[in-house]
């Protein structure tokens, strides 16, 4: 059986190449990675990924799962290293005193804070630079940073919320009135 992407019931085939090896795509992602909800977001980015280049892919059914098993290790195995890389920025940060740790009662000028939120942003991953920044300070959509980045809204979500997690421990109280009045000045547009 041929798998020929340029055919007009493309879809067809497409959606029957999905369902046979999505579920067993995401046990070999297990062997990998021990979080299935990642898992389930590795294959589904590698078959989305593949889907967007149905107009210069052909592939045979035999060659389809070896090119799908490529891609969804290599996914894997990309994952981990990033996950190496936000372990060791995770205990550089914790290494470094929060804004407020040296004197609690310092007031801090919203100049100041700009230059830490830079600061701050700039030693993240870059994806999670690179997230955060289109959404809150370009005001793109979720759905339109995945696009442009060619990753999945669920990765794009997490990525997110992350830096927003490191943002509220490394800012505390002062997180929600920085990222207002960014917002009301317009300081990054």
């Amino acid at each position: 059986m041929r798998i020929s992407l340029y055919e007009s019931n493309a879809e067809k085939e497409f959606r029957k190449l999905y369902e046979e090896y999505y579920a067993p795509f995401c046990i070999y992602a297990r062997r990998f990675i021990n979080d299935m909800t990642v898992c389930e977001d590795i294959v589904s980015d590698v078959f989305a990924s593949l889907w967007d280049k149905r107009d210069s892919v052909e592939l045979k059914i035999n060659t389809a799962t070896a090119y799908l098993k490529t891609c969804v290790r290599n996914s894997c195995l990309n994952y981990l290293k990033h996950l190496e890389h936000e372990f060791n920025y995770n205990e550089f940060c914790q290494k470094q005193s929060p804004v407020y740790a040296t004197e609690t009662d310092s007031i801090y000028t919203l100049n100041e804070l700009y230059d830490r939120l830079f600061k701050t942003l700039n030693g993240l991953p870059e994806y999670y630079r690179v997230v955060f920044t289109k959404s809150f300070f370009e005001g793109k959509t979720h759905a339109e940073i995945a696009e442009e980045l060619n990753l999945s809204i669920k990765s794009i979500n997490r990525y997110k919320q992350k830096t927003m997690e490191f943002l509220r421990e490394e800012f505390k109280e002062y997180l929600p009135v920085l990222l207002s009045l960014i917002m009301l000045q317009g300081k990054f547009a």
